[in-house]
C-alpha cells in the first residue's frame, strides 16, 4: 500500500563521516550529501577509538544542509517528505547527563578496550548468552559500559543515559535522548525473544533506568523540533522514524527480503547476513542475529578477510590492469587465502591464523587471481556455516560494498559459491536507512518497501562449466586451512 507522500530521507553516521540521501517511493536518489568529521573533534587515543559526538552532530547538520540545498536547487519540495531514519555504528557508545548532553568521548564499536568486561559478562550471563546465541566481546556496547563503571566510577554516577551513536543524533533531532532500536540494543544486552531489557543486566551493572526505550527499526520515534529544523534544514514536524545499525540499513539496501537471501558486504573485512524464520545459534558462538519486525532474523557474522590485502600489497589503490590477465588464470592453481593480518573470527575462530599463498609466486597476474579466487573460496565456506545454523541452502547472494564493483571478482564469487550474484544500485546505508523511514510511512513494512524501492544493476550467474574445477580447489583450500590447525 503506497500514501500519499513520495519522498524519504535516510542517513548514515559512518566512522568518518555523515551521508544523507533524499530517495523517492521507487528508489530513485534525488540528492545526495556527505560531509566528513572534523579530525578537530576526534579524540584519537594510542590503542583505543573515540570520537566527539558533536562530530557526529555537526556533520550531520552539514549533510542535510547540503542535501537540502540540492533539493531546492533540483525544484523538489522538501514538504512532501514522509520521513527520515538514521543509521549508526554498532557497538558504539555515549554516556549523557540528564540533560542528553555527552559526559565523555563515545566509545567506539572497534575500540579493544573492555576484552575483560566482555569475558565478565559471558561468565555472569551464560545462560542468556545461550539463549541468544552469541557471546560478548569488547566491540559490544555493553562491555563498553561496563567499563565505563569500573575506569570512570564518577561519569557512571552521572550518566542519566547510555545511548548508541544513531540513539544520541536522533535524539537531538527530536529533542530526546531515551529512545533506541531492536538493532542497535543487540550489543548492549537487550533480549530479542523477550522484546526486553533483562532483569540481570541491572543487577549486575547497577543500571536503573539509564538504558533507553527500545521500539523495532521503522517504527515512530517522534518529530524534528524547532531546534533541529534550524540547524539541519529538515523540516520542522518531519516524522524521525527508528534506523538500525549500518551493517542493518546495508543488508536491506542490498536488495534482500527472503529467507535463504544473504548479503555479502566486501569491504576491508567480508561481512555476511541472512535472512532466517528463527533465531539461529552457532555452537561456539559466532553467529549472532539481528531481528526484523515481523518476526523474521538475520544470522550475521564478519570475517577478517576482506579487501584489506589489496591496501597492504598495492598502497596506490585497486590494480584494475591486472584485472584482464587474471581473468585469464581462473581458475586459478594457486591457493591463497589473503588475509592480511594474524586472527580470523569466522567462519572459523582462530587467533592465531595467517594467510597463505601455496605456492608462493612472484607473478602479480596469478597472486591477483589467487587472492579474489581465496576470498571467494571463504565466502564459499562462510556460506556453508551459516546455511546449517540457519537451515538455509543455496539462497542468493546480494552483494555490496567497495568489492561489489568489480565484476571479474563478482563473476568468481558466482562461480566459486555456486550461487546467483546480484549487486544492487544503491548499495549503501544511508540508502537502507531511507527505506527503513519508508516502511513507516510510504510502505506498510520493510519487505514492502526493499521491493519497492531496490533496483538490481547487474546479476551474475555460476557457470555450470567450472562448477568441477572450483569443487576441487574448494576441497584443497579447506584441507589446507585444516593442515594449519584453523578448521
Amino acid at each position: 500500500m503506497v500514501h500519499n507522500r513520495q519522498g524519504v530521507i535516510g542517513i548514515d553516521v559512518g566512522t568518518g563521516g555523515v551521508r544523507a540521501v533524499a530517495v523517492s517511493d521507487r528508489g530513485e536518489v534525488a540528492a545526495a550529501a556527505s560531509v566528513p568529521f572534523d579530525p578537530a573533534t576526534l579524540a584519537p587515543q594510542e590503542g583505543r577509538h573515540e570520537q566527539e559526538p558533536e562530530a557526529w552532530w555537526a556533520a550531520l547538520c552539514g549533510a542535510t544542509n547540503q542535501l537540502a540545498a540540492k533539493l531546492n536547487a533540483a525544484r523538489i519540495d522538501s514538504g512532501g517528505l514522509a520521513g527520515v531514519a538514521v543509521d549508526g555504528t554498532s557497538g558504539t557508545v555515549v554516556a549523557l547527563d540528564a540533560r542528553g548532553r555527552p559526559l565523555r568521548p563515545g566509545i567506539m564499536y572497534n575500540d579493544p578496550r573492555a576484552t575483560w568486561e566482555a569475558d565478565e559478562l559471558n561468565r555472569a550471563a551464560g545462560d542468556f548468552c545461550r539463549k541468544l546465541g552469541y557471546q560478548f566481546n569488547a566491540s559490544y556496547g555493553l562491555a563498553k559500559i561496563a567499563w565505563i563503571q569500573r575506569h570512570e566510577p564518577e561519569t557512571f554516577r552521572r550518566t542519566a543515559h547510555f545511548v548508541h551513536q544513531a540513539d544520541y543524533v536522533v535524539g537531538r533531532l527530536v529533542d530526546n535522548p531515551k529512545v533506541s532500536d531492536t538493532s542497535n540494543a543487540l550489543k548492549t544486552g537487550y533480549d530479542l525473544l523477550e522484546e526486553c531489557w533483562p532483569a540481570w543486566i541491572g543487577e549486575m551493572l547497577d543500571l536503573g533506568d539509564r538504558l533507553p526505550r527500545v521500539v523495532a527499526p521503522g517504527s515512530r520515534i517522534g518529530a524534528v523540533a524547532a531546534g533541529a529544523s534550524h540547524q539541519t534544514a529538515l523540516p520542522e514536524g518531519l516524522p524521525v522514524l527508528a534506523g538500525a545499525t549500518d551493517g542493518t540499513a546495508a543488508f536491506l539496501a542490498s536488495g534482500a527480503r527472503r529467507p535463504g537471501d544473504y548479503n555479502t558486504t566486501l569491504g576491508t573485512t567480508l561481512v555476511f547476513k541472512g535472512i532466517s524464520g528463527s533465531i539461529c545459534r552457532h555452537p561456539d558462538g559466532l553467529v549472532y542475529c539481528h531481528k526484523l519486525p515481523g518476526g523474521l532474523w538475520l544470522p550475521g557474522a564478519a570475517s577478517n578477510t576482506g579487501t584489506e590485502w589489496i591496501h597492504q600489497r598495492y598502497p596506490a589503490g585497486y590494480p584494475h590492469a591486472l584485472d584482464a590477465e587474471a581473468s585469464q588464470l581462473l581458475p586459478c592453481e594457486t591457493l591463497a587465502y589473503p588475509l592480511a593480518r594474524q586472527g580470523e573470527r569466522f567462519p572459523f575462530l582462530a587467533a592465531h591464523a595467517l594467510g597463505f599463498c601455496i605456492p608462493l609466486t612472484d607473478d602479480a597476474a596469478r597472486y591477483h587471481a589467487a587472492c579474489l579466487q581465496g576470498t571467494a573460496l571463504l565466502e564459499r565456506l562462510a556460506y556453508e556455516v551459516l546455511d546449517a545454523v540457519a537451515s538455509t541452502h543455496g539462497g542468493d547472494i546480494f552483494t555490496t560494498g567497495g568489492g561489489g564493483r568489480n565484476d571479474l571478482w563478482l563473476q568468481c564469487r558466482a562461480d566459486v559459491t555456486g550461487r546467483v550474484v546480484h549487486r544492487p544500485a544503491s548499495p549503501e546505508s544511508a540508502f537502507g536507512s531511507a527505506i527503513l523511514a519508508a516502511s513507516g510511512t510510504i510502505y506498510d513494512g520493510w519487505d514492502r518497501a526493499v521491493q519497492g524501492m531496490v533496483k538490481l544493476e547487474k546479476t551474475f550467474l555460476p557457470r555450470p562449466e567450472r562448477r568441477a574445477e572450483y569443487d576441487r580447489l574448494y576441497r584443497a583450500f579447506c584441507g589446507e586451512l585444516k593442515g594449519r590447525g584453523y578448521l
